[in-house]
């Protein structure tokens, strides 16, 4: 996907979107290729790979949101910045928080902050060591190929708001992985509002589970995460 596709595609799945986001794409581009030169960060080296598989798809899984009424956003895992800052591109009023436990990582999450001249929250910890504060009370969380979906979920819903969306993009396997997390489900207090198709830069077919958290989350969750990953 070259850059005149992208913003083509963007223009058609999004609406209200702030005025520089392209300009302020392409910085991002620009600094992200510049720096993966000398720490690297991503395979996804080439224009066409940054606009289509890594801009594109990063963000494309969002394209049904309010984002009108919606003001908090977390991103857990989010790498190198996606999806949480290009989404913080497209809508600058909403209140990004990333957690990143990579420190390479979160040192480029800063780097990339003073560059575009932004500002967001980077929490450099695990995910399941949850502050107390941060309990409840995000609109929106979301994950880009972090974990499996029974393992993702429960990372998430403790942060998320009691109405507030729980959005995870998946790929092919994403049926056996809904089955997988039925028990994790339930017990979160959180219920499925929908599953979204969208056909990736590459043109593979991706799911979008949309949750909404009904209750607020029992206080033993997240368990340890040796208790997560060893559960049957």
């Amino acid at each position: 996907m070259n850059r005149d596709e992208f913003q083509q595609q963007i223009k058609s799945a999004f609406t209200d979107f702030s005025a520089i986001f392209f300009q302020q794409i392409e910085r991002y581009r620009n600094f992200l290729q510049a720096y993966n030169q000398h720490t690297n960060l991503t395979r996804l080296a080439t224009d066409d790979k940054i606009y289509g598989d890594y801009f594109y798809d990063s963000i494309i899984p969002y394209q049904k949101v309010q984002f009108k009424t919606t003001n908090s956003l977390l991103d857990i895992g989010s790498g190198s910045g996606i999806p949480g800052v290009v989404l913080l591109l497209l809508y600058p009023h909403l209140q990004l928080t990333i957690i990143e436990s990579n420190r390479k990582k979160v040192k480029f999450l800063f780097a990339l902050m003073d560059e575009l001249k932004i500002n967001f929250q980077i929490l450099p910890i695990r995910a399941e060591l949850i502050p107390d504060d941060l309990r409840d009370t995000f609109d929106l969380v979301t994950s880009r190929a972090v974990a499996p979906l029974k393992i993702i979920l429960e990372l998430s819903a403790p942060y998320c708001k009691v109405g507030g969306l729980i959005i995870e993009p998946k790929s092919q396997n994403a049926p056996n992985e809904l089955n997988e997390a039925a028990p994790i489900i339930e017990a979160l207090n959180i219920k499925l509002l929908d599953t979204l198709n969208f056909c990736s830069a590459n043109n593979h077919t991706h799911h979008v589970f949309i949750f909404q958290k009904e209750l607020i989350t029992n206080r033993k969750y997240p368990r340890k995460w040796t208790e997560i990953i060893d559960e049957k």
